[in-house]
């Protein structure tokens, strides 16, 4: 995540143009959102022992489980690129349509939220689906949050690709978070087998590319 808000300051800076990162984690680690406080959702003794990373990211929202087998992106991009819709909103609804488009390469019904859910726990992201988010079999599949500077804006994403070790998860969550995802759905549940995370960053690629020129991000 550090790389991701380094590079949001080096597109600032006028060093870099639209840029897209892909990339998974190993070991496993916790992000929170922005104004999120470790101390008070963690339990850091069991986080230290399971041996994760706790990072803060650059962007809003709740708190996000990085497995090994977990998929996230960075899309960094001007406001003024050609195409691209003005508004938070709006901007949520065309990335998220990219990002649906690369999940039915690999056999996902994705689709996009188009109401926002009853927040049961907004400490945990994969809790709910916000508006405009993308969805498969109705639960929230990939969670996103927006950073945005004075040029352009940062969109972080994590696609939930399996619930390997999220029983652990729920173990460092301090009293009152949640204990469960019934809201959510990972990648091989619906496709009911496992995936190569290789498959999936080549749809989201794929996907990204055929929107935004391949020389230009």
């Amino acid at each position: 995540m550090a790389v991701d808000v380094q590079l949001l300051k080096d597109f600032e800076k006028g060093k870099i143009g639209a840029t897209l990162r892909i990339y998974s984690w190993a070991p496993a680690c916790l992000s929170l959102g922005y104004s999120q406080k470790k101390e008070k959702l963690l339990n850091e003794r069991l986080v230290k022992q399971y041996g994760w990373d706790v990072v803060k990211r650059p962007t809003g929202g709740g708190i996000v489980f990085h497995n090994e087998d977990e998929i996230t992106y960075c899309l960094i991009l001007p406001y003024d690129f050609k195409g691209l819709p003005q508004g938070l909103i709006p901007l949520y609804k065309y990335i998220s349509e990219i990002i649906v488009s690369a999940l039915k390469k690999i056999g996902v019904p994705a689709a996009i939220s188009n109401n926002a859910a009853r927040r049961e726990n907004a400490d945990l992201c994969f809790s709910y689906p916000a508006e405009y988010e993308v969805v498969a079999n109705g639960k929230k599949i990939v969670g996103s949050a927006q950073k945005r500077g004075k040029r352009g804006f940062l969109q972080h994403g994590s696609i939930f690709v399996t619930r390997k070790n999220y029983d652990n998860f729920f173990k460092v969550l301090k009293a009152g978070s949640a204990t469960d995802l019934e809201s959510a759905i990972s990648v091989e549940e619906v496709l009911e087998k496992k995936i190569d995370d290789k498959e999936i960053i080549a749809a989201l690629k794929e996907s990204f590319t055929s929107v935004f020129n391949r020389n230009t991000i």
